[in-house]
């Protein structure tokens, strides 16, 4: 396997409200939205009421429309793309 295809096609950050932020490697934009939900999923434990929570999920589920929509195209053109949406925000960027 060469270098670029364990590190993926898209270097991606995101950040939750109430959470942190990371970032990663990750194959295609499927890859980006499956992190970004696991990320979210995973921050339950961080929030002592379920409300503001399911907020941030809320948020991750249509910024996942989005990024399989336009955030896909802008992407093939080989730019980056960003959005943010009620206390989460994600960056793709594109990786040779």
């Amino acid at each position: 396997m060469r270098q670029s295809d364990a590190m993926g096609r898209l270097w991606m950050t995101w950040s939750l409200e109430g959470v942190g932020s990371a970032g990663q490697n990750v194959a295609d934009v499927e890859a980006a939205c499956r992190a970004l939900i696991g990320s979210v999923e995973r921050s339950r434990r961080a929030f002592e009421v379920a409300e503001p929570w399911e907020e941030l999920r809320e948020s991750a589920l249509l910024l996942q429309e989005q990024i399989m929509g336009p955030g896909r195209e802008v992407l093939e053109q080989g730019r980056h793309w960003a959005s943010t949406l009620k206390g989460v925000s994600i960056l793709l960027v594109p990786r040779e």
